[in-house]
């Protein structure tokens, strides 16, 4: 198989169809924030502060406070609600716009935002629903290892529970890989050959099965490509960002509210940079699994 053909064949396809990038980030272009890591309280230095927090918290009006921010508070908890619920629709139909949309390029038919939407759309089910039987495979895999375990530890059977902890962890670790390099062709599956979910599976089993060796060296191939991408991007945001710093500290000299108004606007587009960067890669990755899939069934 060319497999630098392949990869070559995805860069020019996600490079010319920016309309791509936009799949890509909503499939996943825009994930990667950490939450804030919050230090625990150190009651032997610090018992007097958290005392008179404590006794703050309870002589507060809590009542008088439901009163007045109780709607506030609902509304803004629906729209999160809302917001996630269309974030989660959007990333599954994107993941078969991207599959959808290359399969057509690649073709050299027609393809653009609507036509790979409504691929995605028509496909939304189908992808949810492999993605939910992953998930239950995985979690059962875990009841498995897990429920005789704990059931040892209960009768004081220790050392049971360590073979057959050691034992299952192996075997669900091999599991677990298999479903991580199996699921992005069900996904193409589904999406392509229009398959129920469990054809989807079995069919893409087949296809590892049959063709393992290229399935893992593209892999390999992009996990490469990945680590080159990301130090490159790192280095480039690193420049940038310096830049940005430079002029910032330069405005601060001149007026504090410009460089905040400056801070803003720049971490903003910084923001926005890293986000599209993101999903032109993503779309590059997808594309190259894509055209992987139709060489390894002849489709192309």
């Amino acid at each position: 198989m060319d497999y630098l053909g392949i990869i070559k064949r995805s860069y020019h396809i996600s490079i010319k169809n920016k309309f791509l990038w936009i799949f890509g980030i909503l499939a996943g272009g825009a994930a990667g924030f950490k939450g804030l890591n919050l230090n625990s309280v150190n009651y032997s230095t610090g018992s007097a502060d958290w005392n008179k927090f404590s006794s703050s918290l309870n002589s507060y009006d809590w009542a008088s406070f439901w009163d007045k921010f109780a709607l506030t508070i609902l509304g803004v908890m629906l729209f999160i609600l809302i917001f996630a619920v269309v974030m989660f629709v959007l990333n599954i139909i994107s993941q078969g716009a991207l599959v959808g949309s290359v399969d057509k390029l690649d073709k050299n038919e027609k393809a653009n935002f609507k036509i790979g939407f409504g691929i995605g759309w028509h496909q939304f089910w189908r992808i949810w629903g492999m993605a939910l039987t992953y998930l239950a495979m995985i979690l059962a895999s875990l009841v498995v290892m897990v429920a005789p375990v704990v059931v040892a530890i209960v009768f004081s059977n220790y050392i049971f529970a360590v073979i057959w902890g050691c034992l299952l962890l192996l075997v669900c670790l091999i599991f677990w890989i298999l479903i991580g390099l199996i699921s992005p062709y069900s996904l193409r599956v589904i999406v392509l050959e229009k398959y129920g979910i469990w054809q989807s599976i079995r069919e893409s089993l087949h296809l590892f099965r049959d063709h393992w060796i290229e399935v893992i060296l593209i892999y390999l191939l992009l996990i490469a490509i990945s680590l080159g991408f990301a130090i490159a991007v790192g280095l480039g945001l690193l420049l940038i960002g310096g830049l940005l710093l430079l002029v910032g500290y330069g405005a601060w000299l001149a007026s504090s509210l410009a460089a905040v108004i400056y801070g803003v606007v720049a971490g903003l587009g910084f923001f926005i940079l890293i986000v599209i960067v993101s999903g032109a890669f993503n779309a590059f990755y997808s594309a190259a699994i894509t055209l992987t899939y139709q060489k390894l069934t002849r489709k192309s």
